[in-house]
């Protein structure tokens, strides 16, 4: 089964983020006219058939496995194919992308009514898909978790109530979920303690988030800042490659931490920017398949990308930018600007399509400038999954709060033991006073605000970490007291 939902984010907190920009937004859009005009001015001589090279398959569930084509990091052959797929557009269309891409929103007026038949519809629309094997799967673990309204609802706003897009969508999360997770955390919604090593140093980096800001239209920014490291090679990987298995699992991480429990960022999506500007990490172009994989994701989460800023001032990043541009589904495609500059040059760019500058966390080098805040925000949100979802039967990686059972320095070092320790000499003289039976209620009182906390007491087995159970644990806590005693106590 799902936990309840709680949302993250308050709504009236977003609106009063979001900038009361749209009069000056109108205004700017014929400028936007101006260089798609100049896209399709030079670039459509290319035929429908070589535009739908590196288009998605329309219902094919799994998004990310399909290989990077040969043309996709030329940039002149990118604005070919999205040039022809503009001139596709509708006016009605062309007017929507314009709108999407200024941060002006266009939201669905939901009701009691169209929620219970686009609900319905969409349970039959699901049925008609012929590929769904990850889809019966998670059905066959956990039917309440698939079928749970506010989890299918997430996939309905994304695709603004279209329901056959919806179960796409669906079926592709799980497709998705399954190649990067497996099997057994199919039917549950992945946390920190389900990531490994090398899933949360992509995930603390800070190189792609989504911050605690919004657009002019209300719409959360997912900010992406350059290449990230390279990380060691597992066999795990070997479908993706090493780099992009991590930052897909990241990815999908993220994402889901902001769509799934908040309907009004549902509603509205997100806006995403790629900031390779001044002085970032890693290098243009050495993860083409990460740059071609990463947008082809999003097609299996409930997130929906309403516009795409690529920024850059090194030419370098053009090839990896056309990539990433390729990666996109045709509605996207058509709602990204690439903006070429400086730091300030740039972020007057992002200001004329709804964002505001102040919102993007770096310095005046181009550099992530909140990255100790965001670690911080991101402790409290694992404190946050620790009491709302059941316990994890393994643990990749070990809190700030958690207690290590185990000989040694890494042991004593970590920070949750230290801070046992503390409390342990904080409460001394409490225990040595007290009769035996009273020891262990106040070793258990010790074990009890640990966890009250989001804190485990976790044993090592091999490269992962186990949570004992509360007798063990007690134990711990009795011991931490013996050794003190030994020491001679407190001072």
């Amino acid at each position: 089964m799902r936990p309840e939902s709680s949302a993250c984010i308050n709504s009236s907190e977003m609106k009063s983020q979001s900038l009361d920009m749209s009069e000056e937004l109108v205004s700017v859009v014929s400028d936007d006219d101006d260089f798609m005009n100049n896209l399709e001015e030079n670039h459509l001589e290319e035929n429908e058939d070589e535009s739908d090279r590196i288009m998605f398959d329309d219902k094919i569930a799994n998004v990310i496995s399909k290989q990077m084509p040969p043309n996709a990091s030329d940039p002149q052959n990118v604005d070919s194919l999205i040039a022809f797929q503009m001139a596709k557009l509708s006016v009605a269309d062309r007017e929507k992308a314009y709108m999407d891409v200024h941060g002006i929103p266009d939201l669905v007026e939901e009701s009691p009514e169209l929620i219970q038949k686009s609900l319905s519809e969409l349970e039959h629309e699901i049925d008609m898909l012929p590929d769904k094997k990850a889809y019966s799967i998670a059905e066959r673990l956990d039917p309440e978790y698939v079928r749970d309204r506010d989890f299918c609802l997430a996939f309905l706003r994304c695709e603004k109530f279209d329901c056959q897009k919806a179960a796409l969508r669906i079926i592709r999360h799980f497709q998705t979920k399954l190649d990067l997770f497996g099997e057994d955390k199919l039917a549950m919604d992945i946390t920190q303690d389900d990531l490994d090593m090398d899933d949360m140093d992509a995930v603390y980096s800070g190189a792609g988030r989504f911050l605690n800001a919004y657009d002019s239209g209300g719409r959360i920014i997912n900010f992406l800042v350059g290449v990230p490291k390279v990380y060691k090679t597992d066999a795990v990987c070997d479908i993706f490659g090493s780099t992009t298995y991590f930052q897909l699992r990241r990815a999908f991480y993220n994402i889901m931490v902001a769509f799934r429990d908040n309907a009004e960022v549902q509603r509205r999506g997100a806006v995403a920017i790629g900031w390779t500007v001044g002085n970032v990490n890693g290098t243009a172009g050495d993860n083409a398949d990460m740059n071609w994989k990463l947008p082809r994701l999003h097609e299996g989460t409930p997130m929906r990308a309403s516009a795409v800023h690529l920024c850059y001032t090194d030419d370098t990043w053009k090839d990896s930018m056309a990539v990433m541009r390729s990666g996109l589904n045709k509605q996207i495609q058509v709602r990204v600007r690439v903006h070429h500059g400086t730091i300030q040059e740039c972020m007057q760019h992002l200001r004329r399509h709804g964002i505001n500058p102040t919102s993007i966390p770096v310095n005046e080098n181009g550099e992530i400038s909140d990255q100790l805040e965001y670690c911080r925000r991101l402790e409290q949100l694992r404190k946050h999954e620790r009491l709302k979802y059941p316990l994890r039967h393994i643990i990749g990686v070990p809190s700030a709060q958690d207690v290590l059972l185990g000989k040694g320095t890494p042991f004593q070092n970590h920070a949750g033991n230290k801070s046992l320790r503390q409390v342990v000499s904080d409460r001394y003289k409490e225990y040595e006073k007290a009769q035996k039976g009273l020891k262990k209620v106040i070793a258990k009182e010790i074990v009890d605000a640990i966890r009250g906390n989001g804190g485990l007491f976790l044993k090592q087995d091999g490269k992962k970490w186990i949570p004992v159970n509360g007798e063990v644990a007690v134990l711990k806590v009795s011991a931490a007291f013996r050794t003190l005693r030994l020491k001679g106590g407190t001072k």
